[in-house]
């Protein structure tokens, strides 16, 4: 086992975007496998996937700057804000503590209020939400081959450790909670 985190290398063009025969619908009666479909291509094409969400993010925010990096500062601003108030009171540091959700949820619709504020909130989201969107689609039709297999293999037996393992590993008992019910 190791402990070094790795990026997965960037898989070529034709294997990322392949052939009409490499996509199919998955059966959404069975989540189970439409699950380990998505979580498969997320690991297998994660570096793909990394440079497909800064390309869009990217020409978002040359397309409509001033929101973005309005949306931006706001978010950062108010995590700074929130940290030193909660550093500073013990009260507000029991409640991140006992209730970590509640308290990002508490900062998100802050954020939100002030992003409906200053009118910028809608093209922040969507340049988030956009390339989110078209990498879950991609997950969830694209069909694993036998590389994708056999290193996502590695990767579940701990011979290699990349930053969509661990994050998937984060949100697993979210995923799979959701599944059982």
């Amino acid at each position: 086992m190791t402990d070094q985190v790795r990026f997965a290398p960037f898989r070529k063009i034709e294997d990322f975007i392949g052939k009409a025969e490499n996509y199919a619908v998955p059966n959404l009666n069975d989540m189970i496998r439409v699950n380990n479909r998505i979580e498969q291509n997320l690991l297998y094409y994660q570096t793909n996937y990394l440079v497909c969400f800064l390309t869009i993010f990217l020409l978002m925010s040359i397309i409509h700057p001033v929101p973005i990096f309005s949306g931006i500062f706001v978010v950062i601003g108010l995590f700074i804000v929130a940290n030193i108030l909660s550093n500073k009171s013990p009260e507000i540091q029991r409640f991140k503590k006992e209730r970590p959700f509640l308290n990002l949820i508490i900062v998100v619709c802050i954020s939100g209020f002030f992003f409906n504020l200053f009118g910028f909130l809608l093209t922040f989201i969507f340049s988030i939400c956009l390339p989110l969107s078209l990498i879950l689609m991609h997950a969830a039709l694209r069909l694993r081959n036998l590389n994708n297999k056999i290193e996502n293999k590695k990767e579940l037996l701990g011979l290699t450790k990349s930053p969509m393992g661990i994050l998937l590993e984060f949100l697993d008992f979210l995923v799979n909670e959701k599944l059982k019910e």
